[in-house]
């Protein structure tokens, strides 16, 4: 009987270890709200309704838009009119870059890299490099707009700014990223290929 219970609560810390590597970062944020409470207490003024029906909204419009594979559809429907190096990597880019700005820069990465990796490979194209430039275009595409992230929406919310507002502060970012990622783009068309008809295998 001892070592019945001896077993069962072994396979409870074990399983109770593998809880924590797998939600490492949930139990870390746990683990420091409580301390934290400790500190100053908790207090209901302190959740943002407003900005978590908000976040909610979008979730589920992400979700719909991951059931119904429309992200895909467009970004399959736009490669097949690219058949060079440069307008092949500038699709993945830039449909990654503008996504973010709609279904946050999360959500537009991993909509968007396994497809990269799967054309990159056909195309015989740096699969890492675009990865890297698709990277950079999520997090500085997702800044343009109040959704991009919920950091901007937050922002948005708790200082009431307008749309034309917020738009007048990130336009400018926005357009220096569109050139700082042509320009990463072309360099590297420069640094890897001396002309540029690669043809895509479709």
């Amino acid at each position: 009987m001892s070592q019945i219970i001896q077993t069962q609560k072994g396979k409870k810390k074990s399983s109770f270890i593998e809880f924590v590597k797998k939600e490492c970062v949930l139990v870390i944020a746990v683990t420091l709200a409580i301390l934290s409470s400790f500190i100053s207490m908790p207090k209901l003024s302190y959740i943002d309704f407003k900005v978590l029906i908000l976040l909610f909204n979008l979730m589920v419009v992400v979700a719909a838009f991951k059931e119904l594979k429309f992200l895909d559809s467009i970004a399959i429907g736009l490669l097949k009119k690219c058949n060079t190096y440069t307008s092949i990597s500038l699709a993945l880019v830039f449909i990654t870059f503008i996504s973010s700005m709609i279904v946050t820069n999360d959500v537009a990465l991993i909509t968007f890299v396994p497809l990269s990796i799967v054309i990159a490979r056909k195309a015989n194209i740096n699969v890492l490099k675009i990865v890297i430039f698709q990277t950079l275009a999520a997090n500085l595409g997702s800044s343009f707009t109040p959704m991009g992230n919920p950091q901007n929406l937050y922002i948005y919310s708790f200082y009431n700014l307008s749309p034309i507002d917020f738009f007048k502060i990130t336009l400018p970012i926005v357009i220096l990223a569109v050139l700082f990622l042509v320009l990463l783009v072309f360099k590297d068309l420069n640094c890897q290929f001396k002309s540029d008809k690669l043809l895509m295998n479709h």
